[in-house]
């Protein structure tokens, strides 16, 4: 049963979806690397951790360059960043990833590849699998996303959002809402299933331990 905020999808966004030779593919989508946080929980600005002689936003950004026609970045502010990336800022400040994201989609109205910056070893077969999986979603979902066999927990931030999202999470939001996971219903959701044993490529660095595990590994 969807949420009473979740109203159905404006036929705007219908008309801006991919035709289905182009679904499951990087053709005509962009991707989005969030690296707006503020850090506060790491304690520093994860943008700028460096490991295997790059910055973790540098080898997102250029990861995902291999799959989708263009890359930004989502900041709050512009970072100060050495790449060929443009940089988009949140329109909406203090809700978190949803804000990068809603403004991202308000801008392109195009299926947009969300990767947060902080996955060192995010793999390109892990965006492949996600694209491919994407072509073969049901109609109505508007999120394809990866999710963790055992405990179900969803990877809202290694997922692929198409333009029908925008007015639930814009709906969502004006309820209050700013947990991505509140935000799409499970039956809008198309979930690729991981396992414990790939567990370590989503790994991200949130916390100082997270940073010396990096480290020390």
């Amino acid at each position: 049963m969807r949420p009473s905020w979740c109203k159905p999808v404006n036929q705007k966004y219908r008309t801006r979806c991919l035709p289905a030779a182009d679904r499951g593919t990087g053709k005509n989508m962009i991707g989005l690397v969030l690296a707006g946080g503020k850090s506060s929980r790491l304690g520093q600005d994860k943008t700028r951790v460096v490991h295997e002689g790059q910055t973790l936003l540098t080898r997102t950004a250029t990861l995902l360059q291999r799959h989708v026609d263009q890359v930004y970045l989502s900041c709050r502010h512009a970072p100060a960043v050495d790449g060929p990336w443009p940089v988009i800022t949140d329109e909406t400040e203090r809700i978190g990833p949803a804000g990068g994201i809603i403004t991202a989609l308000r801008k392109f109205g195009a299926p947009t590849f969300v990767l947060a910056c902080d996955l060192p070893f995010m793999e390109d077969s892990i965006i492949e699998r996600l694209m491919e999986a994407r072509e073969k979603r049901p109609q109505d979902c508007v999120l394809t996303t990866w999710q963790l066999k055992d405990s179900g927990f969803i990877e809202n931030l290694v997922a692929i959002y198409e333009p029908q999202a925008l007015p639930l999470l814009e709906n969502g939001v004006a309820q209050g809402l700013f947990k991505l996971s509140r935000l799409i219903p499970a039956e809008l959701r198309h979930s690729v299933i991981y396992t414990e044993d790939e567990r370590h490529i989503f790994f991200n660095v949130n916390y100082p331990a997270d940073l010396e595990q990096l480290q020390g590994r």
